[in-house]
């Protein structure tokens, strides 16, 4: 068995009772009395030690290799086509909102508010960090095999 270092004073005597079985088994030594866990550990040295009575089939890489093989792509060129036909559309509609309503809210938007918008640093870091975020979106993707 391995030690770890980092164990715990109860981990640790747990850990020197499995070896201590172990040793005892592999010696030959009859189990000591006075841990009633060291024939516990002791039976399951000797278990572990014994191959197990079945046989793994020929092609049993083969089954499992095919069980965690990735799923084939699946082919997304429509719903790609869907929503850049999606954010056209919002587009388009929020295009006319302004051209139709427009008139009546637009003035309200004074220069200096959104002069004051933009002087405002937290702006420039929200835009930065959105950009950023798209950036290493894109990123990360591109790299990828298809």
């Amino acid at each position: 068995m391995n030690h770890d270092p980092h164990l715990s004073p109860l981990e640790e005597h747990e850990w020197s009772l499995q070896e201590r079985a172990l040793a005892d088994k592999r010696a030959g030594l009859a189990p000591r009395d006075r841990e009633a866990s060291s024939g516990t550990y002791r039976l399951m040295a000797e278990l572990l030690a014994q191959p197990p009575n079945e046989q793994l089939p020929a092609d049993f890489a083969r089954r499992v290799a095919r069980q965690v093989s990735p799923a084939p792509r699946l082919d997304t060129r429509l719903e790609h086509g869907l929503l850049a036909l999606l954010v056209a559309a919002m587009a388009v509609a929020a295009l006319a909102v302004v051209v139709i309503y427009g008139a009546s809210w637009l003035p309200a938007l004074d220069q200096g508010v959104i002069g004051a918008l933009l002087a405002t640093p937290w702006a420039w870091v929200l835009a930065a960090c959105l950009g950023l975020s798209r950036l290493s979106r894109h990123w990360l993707h591109h790299g990828q095999p298809a």
